[in-house]
């Protein structure tokens, strides 16, 4: 896979202010939308290593350019 492939499957998150693949970045979208449990950033918050604030992500994430 070239560089520029993979650069494009990974997004600079304003909310967790670091580098995240586009599967994370969807899935704290679609907590953040209501459209499934926050449960399922459990992986996630253990992988970064941080808590994610669904309150602070409902605010953050419509107004990301990567944004559904």
């Amino acid at each position: 896979m070239e560089a520029e492939e993979y650069n494009e499957h990974f997004y600079t998150c304003p909310l967790l202010n670091k580098e995240i693949d586009q599967g994370a970045c969807y899935d704290i979208n679609m907590v953040a939308g209501g459209w499934i449990k926050k449960e399922v950033l459990i992986v996630l918050e253990r992988e970064y290593g941080m808590s994610i604030d669904t309150a602070i992500a409902s605010q953050i994430c419509p107004a990301c350019k990567h944004s559904l």
